[in-house]
């Protein structure tokens, strides 16, 4: 999973990723003290039946999706099922979004230069939360 495990950091942005675990034994985000990071527009989805925990207290959380998991710092986060094309997933391609996803439509506009998500599809605007952007 995501582990945040260098010094202190400065503005470093990490935004528009899928993260999935069938684990519950093991943190989806774990940060062992460095400030500075930011995780927005993602989705998160833990372990079917028990969850997956976030280990994290010091990053700041903003505009993320959480299913069978939390981050109650995330005031303007979302805990609802993303609805993935599986429920299952295991391969990329299953964390595309259906229609009717709660991520769409939801992330923020960042100017990096970005034209393409993971899959390929033009990054809209708004743009999704998570890795994929198709519309």
């Amino acid at each position: 999973m995501i582990s945040v495990v260098c010094g202190a950091a400065t503005d470093t942005q990490v935004y528009r990723n899928t993260v999935v675990t069938h684990r519950a034994d093991t943190a989806i985000v774990s940060n062992n003290g460095p400030t500075g990071v930011t995780f927005r527009d993602n989705i998160f989805v833990g372990a079917p039946g028990a969850g997956s925990p976030i280990k994290d207290t010091v990053s700041t959380f903003s505009n993320n999706l959480y299913w069978r998991t939390s981050q109650p710092r995330d005031t303007t986060g979302v805990n609802a099922d993303p609805r993935f094309l599986s429920r299952t997933p295991g391969a990329p391609g299953d964390v595309r979004l259906k229609p009717g996803s709660p991520a769409r439509g939801q992330g923020t506009a960042v100017d990096d230069g970005t034209t393409r998500d993971y899959f390929g599809n033009p990054i809209p605007d708004p743009p999704n939360l998570g890795a994929d952007q198709s519309s």
